[in-house]
């Protein structure tokens, strides 16, 4: 590969007002266990670089998998950019940011890469043996690792190299009573695979919850108090909040957020923030930018304080970068992504949540859900649910789902316990993104409650 920076000189010569350069090499490994037979095994390396480059007004971006074109590459993206910037019809800019000199290793105890492929097989089977109980019909044990090392030189003198691992394995179980049920659980996070032994922690979780659920009844509908537990809250968070302040979706107007800055948009005591500094999922040393990771507090005690932003964003926001820049990988340009969405405990035991409904609805983790980020409108389904009378857990629900408005459900959280727990999961948003999101259990006063009396 020739010099980058030799290559981002003759761009410049040549007219360009930015470029950078992100070279990557990605290790993979999956196996997918189904039902006692090995589903599929894919293992594999490569490597590419994408160059990005900004002339006036336009973007050209060109990946490439071989790396010895890349100064081919490089041309094509300065006349990509070119020709983008005559149809343009609005000014581009990159708001400033620190130049970055690093070289970092993300922490790991066991490379995954030095792992026998018989062990992570191993390993597999002896988790769907512990899922696989008598009232189960069907089991599946998915396991992944990934392993990416890269380097991004920008023309403004960054630099940056790192290197991340990530392990992930899911629970995947279904049975059948008068109905199918389907209970699913994800454990793993940035690291080495050491992380693989939290998968045991989740057995008895989906195994219980399956059982649950093939007894459950069908939950009453209307206007109900609901307490999401703390992977449901995340999700929440994740999804009906966190793309809403993702900052290409405001600058574009796709925002029920937009103009928000400074404003109340949740009640006292909620604090949400964005952090690829948080030992998650979605954990990171430097954007893919080559921007500094930092913590982003999207909501103090109820207050619109921040927004996830990248340097284009940031710039026709006129605010700061903070590191929002993700790609999947190198056959694509950056956009703006979330990392480990968190809305922080408050003082409360989970106990006396309860307590505080006379009729109403414990949700409990997400089986999906939509969102409208610029009508600011969310449906969400949980995989668990409990009926609550009288300050009492009184029987388990299955198929609930509840919907509502999302500025108006953040004004109407009327308690915050004070655990915490995370989960880990994949974004999709046109490129997947790792994530993790998190929270404590959170009881929201009124929400619409889909269901049958």
């Amino acid at each position: 590969m020739i010099d980058p920076n030799r290559l981002m000189e003759d761009l410049l010569d040549k007219g360009a007002e930015y470029c950078d350069i992100r070279k990557e090499e990605w290790d993979r490994m999956s196996v997918t266990l189904k039902d006692g037979e090995i589903d599929k095994i894919s293992q594999g390396g490569e490597e590419g670089a994408i160059v990005r480059v900004l002339y006036k007004n336009g973007w050209g971006c060109v990946g490439t998998s071989n790396l010895d074109d890349i100064k081919e590459a490089s041309e094509r993206a300065l006349s990509m950019a070119k020709s983008s910037d005559e149809f343009k019809n609005e000014e581009t800019g990159l708001a400033e940011t620190e130049i970055q000199k690093d070289d970092v290793k993300m922490p790991m105890d066991e490379n995954p890469l030095d792992v026998d492929t018989e062990e992570k097989i191993s390993l597999v089977r002896d988790l769907e043996d512990k899922i696989n109980r008598d009232f189960v019909s069907s089991t599946e044990v998915r396991y992944g690792e990934t392993v990416v090392e890269k380097e991004i030189t920008t023309s403004e003198g960054t630099q940056v190299m790192m290197e991340i691992p990530r392990v992930i394995t899911y629970l995947i179980i279904t049975g059948e009573s008068d109905t199918i049920q389907r209970a699913t659980e994800g454990a793993g996070g940035t690291g080495g695979y050491e992380l693989t032994e939290k998968a045991y922690e989740k057995v008895d979780v989906v195994t219980e919850r399956l059982k649950k659920l093939l007894e459950a009844d069908t939950p009453p509908s209307g206007s109900l108090p609901l307490i999401m537990d703390p992977s449901l809250a995340g999700v929440f968070v994740h999804e009906a909040f966190g793309h809403a302040a993702e900052g290409d979706l405001l600058s574009s107007g796709n925002s029920c957020l937009k103009g928000k800055l400074g404003e109340k948009v949740a009640a006292d005591g909620v604090n949400i923030k964005d952090d690829p500094t948080f030992k998650g999922y979605g954990q990171f040393p430097y954007d893919d930018e080559g921007t500094k990771a930092k913590n982003r507090v999207l909501v103090k005690d109820g207050v619109l304080n921040d927004f996830i932003l990248d340097r284009e964003s940031a710039w026709k926001l006129d605010m700061e970068p903070n590191g929002g820049a993700r790609a999947e990988d190198f056959r694509v340009k950056p956009l703006v992504r979330m990392s480990n969405t968190i809305i922080e405990p408050g003082d409360l035991k989970f106990e006396e949540l309860i307590e505080k409904v006379d009729k109403g609805i414990y949700a409990k983790s997400s089986s999906g859900g939509q969102v409208s980020t610029a009508e600011g409108t969310f449906q969400f389904n949980a995989q668990e649910g409990y009926l609550i009378e009288d300050g009492e857990i009184v029987k388990p629900l299955r198929d609930v789902s509840f919907n509502g408005f999302t500025l108006e459900t953040l004004q109407n959280i009327t308690g915050i316990s004070d655990d915490f727990e995370a989960g880990i999961g994949h974004c999709g948003k046109g490129q997947t993104a790792s994530v993790s999101h998190g929270g404590p259990h959170m009881l929201i006063s009124d929400v619409t409650v889909g269901g049958r009396e």
